[in-house]
């Protein structure tokens, strides 16, 4: 009882987390802008009272590029291992850094269907997603809140020649969490 009074989470809580953010940044030749979005829905489980890994599970989708001289666009999917520390941990706000590194894969294709060629079929295949960054959460009660983490990801073809840097940039991230136990 002690440990809920001053603390939201504690060791073997399990968490929810949906979130979403959008994508600024570069990606190689490509202009972007704020044209892609990332989906990215997480487990965790507290190791210890201030401590979590959390199994993120992403969709990204990246607009208006041009792959040669044609209107493209991607998608990936990701899953990427994250351990978080909570270095505020108390019953309405946490503050926390978190590390994550995970492997996934990205598909290529152009706007209009007809126009798809090989250029589009080398750029696709395995990425590797790095992501480091600070965040916070504000809990309403003992188990529903929001979660704001601002992050910079880096994420790396690992399988084209044509193209390693899909993503580099800062992706401010806004979602709801939930305390399942």
């Amino acid at each position: 009882m002690i440990a809920n009074s001053f603390s939201q989470s504690k060791k073997n809580d399990l968490k929810l987390t949906v979130s979403a953010l959008p994508l600024f940044g570069s990606s190689n030749g490509f202009e972007s802008g704020i044209n892609g979005f990332v989906i990215k829905p997480s487990i965790g489980y507290f190791i210890s009272d201030k401590t979590s890994l959390d199994l993120n599970f992403s969709y990204a989708s990246l607009n208006d590029l041009r792959v040669g001289t044609v209107d493209s666009y991607y998608n990936s999917y990701a899953f990427i291992p994250t351990l978080r520390n909570n270095f505020i941990n108390n019953k309405k706000l946490r503050v926390f850094a978190e590390f994550g590194f995970g492997l996934g894969t990205v598909r290529y294709d152009a706007d209009t269907s007809s126009l798809r060629n090989a250029q589009h079929e080398e750029l696709s295949g395995g990425i590797s997603v790095l992501n480091i960054g600070i965040g916070g959460n504000y809990f309403f009660n003992d188990t529903f809140g929001i979660e704001l983490i601002i992050p910079y990801l880096s994420t790396k073809n690992i399988t084209s020649k044509n193209s390693n840097n899909l993503y580099s940039g800062i992706g401010p991230t806004l979602g709801f969490t939930y305390i399942l136990n």
